[in-house]
């Protein structure tokens, strides 16, 4: 008897060490090798907007996705090529479309058309910039010099090609990629005040605002008169 009453005080004693097992200690549930790798890269972009590439460390990196060091390196062979996924080819893909949708503007077979697609692509514009603008932000300004090659490498090539397009489709007189360079600082200035004064405005509105402004002008009909029409 004093046998089987023994057995049980330690087995009661063993499902009660089960019950106080810290989390911490716990086995992690299996994420798939993507599943883990796009988690990495959602949260190095919140850490890099924050700080930038070189004030980031690969501990708080590491931390902030919920894994060790260890497995950080086995998805990314260093903190710069986690910057590049993370945060520059984000960009690069907004920029990319930025271009392929101007192609589709220079299509268009009546101004109505063109009018109805550059709405729609200055709303996805808009919307894409608002959406990496910290990203943008930490690529260009965290490192002079990084920006400055990011810029000039990555960048222009994209506004020199999207301002090529366009160029079948601007009035003589006007320099299609300065048009291109225009338009990007309109939706970075647009992204910018809605990240620092919490502004919520309609995008599709400012959309058509911003088309209607590049197509027509933006010169009220009298002062366009004393000027010649110009």
């Amino acid at each position: 008897m004093a046998s089987k009453q023994s057995s049980r005080v330690r087995a009661a004693s063993k499902t009660g060490a089960e019950q106080v097992t810290p989390a911490s200690k716990r086995r992690r549930a299996y994420l798939p090798a993507s599943e883990r790798r796009r988690r990495i890269i959602s949260a190095a972009q919140q850490v890099f907007s924050r700080t930038s590439l070189q004030g980031a460390r690969t501990r708080e990196l590491a931390k902030a996705a919920q894994i060790n060091q260890a497995t950080l390196f086995e998805h990314f062979e260093s903190k710069e090529h986690l910057f590049a996924v993370a945060v520059v080819q984000p960009l690069l893909e907004v920029m990319q479309g930025m271009r392929d949708r101007a192609q589709a503007l220079s299509d268009a077979a009546s101004l109505e058309e063109m009018l109805a697609l550059g709405q729609a692509s200055s709303k996805r514009h808009l919307e894409s910039i608002v959406q990496i603008y910290p990203l943008l932000a930490t690529a260009l300004f965290s490192d002079p010099t990084l920006g400055r090659k990011l810029y000039c490498e990555q960048i222009v090539p994209l506004l020199q090609a999207r301002g090529e397009v366009m160029r079948g489709v601007v009035k003589d007189g006007v320099d299609p990629e300065l048009l291109a360079l225009a338009a990007f600082g309109m939706f970075f200035a647009v992204a910018m005040d809605r990240t620092f004064r919490g502004r919520k405005d309609d995008l599709a509105t400012i959309a058509e605002q911003l088309t209607n402004m590049v197509a027509f002008g933006f010169v009220k009909e009298r002062a366009r008169t004393r000027t010649g029409g110009k």
